[in-house]
């Protein structure tokens, strides 16, 4: 050891984003006397100044190398494919948001599917050719409280963790503008994205995950009321005791995103119509209308209503107890 210098190792994490993530990379070492041993969790980079970066590709864990006299410089960064990330709303209370990958689906319902409006839910083919980031759960009356300064949930579910309620869809998108306003100042928004509400399309390619089926665990309804397909994904009109319950209790979807079935409805971007027959690319719903959508079912809805393509509309004043919102981050629109 006295014969070589000492290598310097940086522990800590190289941002390459301009919004803080959720899991921050680790880094650790230890020498057997020739050789230095580097864990670490994300990806490896090396620097000789420590200016500039090479990520060691394919690099193993524990990463090894000779000790000699040449000074050189480690860092872990996070993985490149996880763009999942965690924001400060106050001291106490966090937001999670899970990124989105582009990508092609079937939006509505096929013709044979229990429950289903055909007025409303036209199967057709949608693209979304842009990432987007959303809510791992909805919107909570902690978070909502920390944004806005009040909390207009009451008699139907009460406390930090309980998804917010009581509010129209210009609450919520008053919401998202302060919450981007925040952001910008605190330097953590990403260039050409701000936080909105999901659009339609946005929010029912986000709940499948890539599912086909009625709920996106993979299953279809066995009943329109009661029906126990829902229960391992949605608190609902038959097993929610008729009252919101704490965000995350159920089982999430294969995109680690809870109660898109249930507990409480949720707004969406978009004004109100019917859906086109042919395929459509990055859809935003028409620019005027009498109502809002809202999407996902309820503590107090038949299983029906909670099925992935289900729509229902009111106008952006309109409030009610089983009724809150997902923020996304996404293009502007």
């Amino acid at each position: 050891m006295q014969n070589h210098k000492m290598i310097t190792v940086l522990l800590g994490l190289a941002l390459t984003a301009a919004i803080a993530q959720a899991a921050k990379p680790t880094i650790s070492y230890k020498t057997d006397g020739s050789n230095l041993i580097i864990t670490y969790t994300g990806e490896l980079y090396l620097s000789e100044d420590a200016i500039s970066w090479s990520k060691l590709e394919s690099a193993s864990n524990p990463y090894q190398i000779t000790m000699r006299n040449k000074k050189l410089f480690f860092c872990s960064k996070e993985t490149s494919d996880n763009k999942n990330f965690t924001i400060q709303l106050s001291d106490t209370v966090s937001l999670d948001m899970i990124w989105i990958e582009p990508g092609t689906f079937m939006m509505g319902s096929p013709e044979d599917e229990l429950g289903r409006d055909p007025e409303k839910e036209t199967l057709h083919e949608v693209t979304l050719t842009t990432g987007y980031w959303v809510g791992k759960y909805e919107v909570t009356q902690s978070q909502y409280e920390a944004v806005m300064g009040t909390n207009p949930s009451r008699n139907y579910g009460v406390g930090d963790d309980y998804p917010v309620y009581y509010v129209s869809w210009n609450d919520a998108m008053d919401f998202c503008a302060k919450l981007t306003e925040a952001e910008k100042a605190a330097g953590r928004l990403p260039a050409g994205y701000e936080y909105t509400l999901p659009t339609e399309a946005q929010w029912e390619y986000a709940c499948r995950a890539g599912t086909t089926t009625a709920l996106n665990n993979g299953k279809n309804l066995s009943d329109m009321d009661k029906c126990p397909e829902m229960d391992e994904v949605g608190w609902y009109g038959y097993n929610s005791d008729r009252t919101s319950h704490p965000a995350g209790e159920k089982k999430p979807n294969d995109w680690d995103l809870y109660d898109m079935h249930g507990n409480v409805q949720e707004w969406c971007f978009d004004w109100g119509e019917e859906y086109p027959t042919s395929p459509v690319v990055d859809p935003t719903g028409p620019d005027i209308g009498y109502y809002r959508v809202f999407r996902g079912g309820s503590r107090s809805t038949r299983a029906y209503a909670c099925r992935s393509a289900s729509r229902t509309y009111f106008g952006p004043d309109y409030t009610a107890n089983n009724l809150g919102f997902r923020v996304a981050l996404a293009p502007v629109k």
